[in-house]
């Protein structure tokens, strides 16, 4: 059945994987949920406000097993006791602690939540891992995990549940190489757009401010000329280890 209130999907989603799960299981909860794109800095910066009424569906990828280190990432939400579902999105390795750590963000933001899971997409760093996800069944796990919330927050007595991770979260650790373009840039600006956290300057857009990179590579995926690339022999070397251990496909986790 139905959430009977609003449902907000929000998500942030810079390749697109968690918004195909955060678009499911909101779909499971409302025939009409609205979408609020964290991925844009212009909408980050917009206040949102949420009643004890409504839900938030909250996704987020996982980075080095921890929250995206965006610092503006959930500053413009504000809760309201409201209920939230969360989904950490993960490329085949592990959640680590991101799924405690975006719960501990949205319990000092007002958010309460609810319910949550895990899941898979492809990797960041290769097209091989997790290709082909979200399956089927993955959305299908997605949409079973809104009807349970919907379910749920129909129970006046419901409580949080256990979510998997440890505090102190693990040190977030940032790769040292990250894209640049080359002489095939012809200036369009598909990467400064694409960017969601402004680490391209439209002047330069050759160039990446590292320390604003979150390595997420969507630059290189909107690049219509081939231009932007990770050029490293480190990344070539994480990318062939991590091919080579996350072989294995991991499956969707649910918490209720």
């Amino acid at each position: 059945m139905y959430f009977h209130g609003k449902v907000t999907a929000a998500c942030f989603s810079p390749t697109g994987g968690t918004r195909a799960y955060v678009e499911a299981v909101a779909g499971a909860m409302s025939s009409a949920p609205e979408a609020w794109d964290l991925t844009r800095p212009e909408t980050r910066r917009q206040p949102r406000s949420f009643g004890a009424e409504e839900v938030l569906v909250l996704g987020v990828p996982v980075y080095y097993g921890r929250v995206p280190e965006v610092g503006d990432l959930l500053a413009g939400l504000t809760g309201t006791r409201t209920p939230a579902v969360l989904l950490a999105v993960y490329g085949n390795r592990a959640i680590d602690d991101a799924l405690l750590e975006l719960a501990d963000l949205c319990d000092a933001r007002g958010f309460r939540v609810a319910a949550a899971g895990e899941f898979i997409a492809p990797h960041t760093f290769s097209e091989h891992i997790g290709a082909g996800r979200p399956s089927g069944a993955d959305l299908e796990a997605a949409r079973a995990l809104g009807r349970g919330a919907a379910d749920k927050l129909a129970r006046p007595d419901w409580s949080s549940p256990a979510l998997p991770g440890k505090r102190p979260y693990r040190s977030f650790q940032r790769a040292p190489f990250y894209p640049e373009g080359d002489d095939r840039c012809v200036g369009c600006g598909a990467c400064v757009r694409t960017c969601p956290v402004e680490a391209i300057a439209p002047q330069t857009p050759v160039r990446t401010d590292p320390e604003r990179c979150l390595r997420c590579l969507a630059c290189v995926r909107a690049c219509p000329t081939g231009s932007r690339a990770v050029r490293s022999e480190a990344f070539l070397a994480t990318r062939s280890r991590l091919e080579g251990a996350l072989k294995e496909p991991r499956q969707p986790a649910l918490y209720f």
